[in-house]
């Protein structure tokens, strides 16, 4: 009996062991991840910067540093928000409200890129973001700053991102991926800052729910957005409203951890989803949520083609000016 307890309490003590090396070795990579991203920030120490920012995780996590690298060196930070057609309402007022939290003003661009990506064409992604991105950089200059800086991570250079080459014809500078930071290890710094972002979805242009092709309507793209907020407000995570107009029909995406509550909210979700005038058919995809499923359509040469040329310039920036 006694040698029983004693190996119940040694084994407890060797998990507890492990746990606690765990939280070391957890805390000793995130030490280093943000030493990597303090370095590659350290060279706009003291300089008026702007930051293309939308109020998610990555630029969130930009303009929380920035700011406090400009209350510690000098300089200044300026959130440049543009408000489209493409995106949700509620971004605005999310992004509004980090920045209030954070004591700096946002400043909001309108910009209506339905018309330069009407049929939805497989490169939309670059036509939208080169538009865009001109936008920012116009206000950018205009505001005295000496580089505009943006939130992509070194994930994404290696998905399908045709927006990458209009960051390089225009010098848009990417500091997550210049310090080789990805998407999990931005959260895990947010979390670590206290910032509620941390823990916030993915909310890609509404665009990218029709397939390639498809002419876009403002209304059709609001009503998904709608209709993505409101399964959002059920509890759902991840969340795609995938539509194919020509079938008429919907197809549900959501975390596969999620896929069992479906059936126990079954009538909300289709009360939801009924709300998008001109379908009739309505599926939960089986698969689950998978960023860029529209993609699939693309020929593997397409892909691979782009991803080869998603090449940044990862070297240091240096500011022209600094003031």
């Amino acid at each position: 009996m006694l040698n029983s307890t004693n190996n119940t309490a040694t084994q407890h003590q060797g998990a507890e062991v492990l746990k606690a090396s765990a939280a070391t070795e957890a805390s000793y990579e995130l030490r280093e991840v943000q030493e990597r991203l303090a370095q590659a920030l350290a060279v706009f120490r003291g300089c008026k910067v702007a930051l293309a920012f939308s109020g998610g995780t990555d630029s969130s996590l930009l303009l929380k540093i920035l700011a406090q690298q400009s209350q510690q060196y000098g300089g200044a930070v300026y959130p440049l928000m543009v408000s489209t057609v493409m995106h949700p309402q509620g971004e605005v007022a999310e992004a509004q409200a980090l920045c209030q939290q954070l004591g700096i003003e946002l400043h909001t661009l309108f910009l209506d890129e339905l018309p330069i990506i009407k049929h939805n064409p497989e490169n939309r992604c670059y036509l939208c973001k080169h538009a865009l991105m001109s936008k920012l950089k116009a206000q950018a200059q205009a505001l005295g700053c000496s580089v505009l800086l943006d939130g992509t991570n070194a994930d994404d250079l290696k998905q399908y991102r045709p927006g990458i080459k209009a960051l390089q014809e225009l010098q848009i500078i990417s500091p997550l991926a210049q310090a080789n930071i990805t998407k999990a290890q931005v959260r895990s710094m947010l979390q670590a800052l206290g910032l509620k972002t941390a823990r916030k979805p993915s909310s890609p242009c509404l665009a990218t729910r029709f397939p390639y092709g498809t002419t876009l309507e403002k209304e059709q793209l609001q009503a998904i957005g709608a209709a993505e907020d409101a399964l959002h407000q059920l509890g759902f995570y991840n969340v795609r409203v995938r539509a194919h107009p020509h079938e008429q029909l919907l197809r549900l995406e959501l975390d596969r951890d999620q896929l069992g509550q479906v059936l126990a909210q079954r009538e909300q979700i289709l009360a939801i989803l009924h709300q998008v005038a001109g379908y009739k058919y309505f599926s939960l995809d089986l698969e689950g949520f998978h960023s860029g499923s529209m993609d699939k359509t693309l020929d593997e040469q397409t892909i691979a083609k782009q991803k080869a040329q998603q090449k940044l310039n990862l070297s240091p920036a240096i500011p022209h000016q600094a003031s």
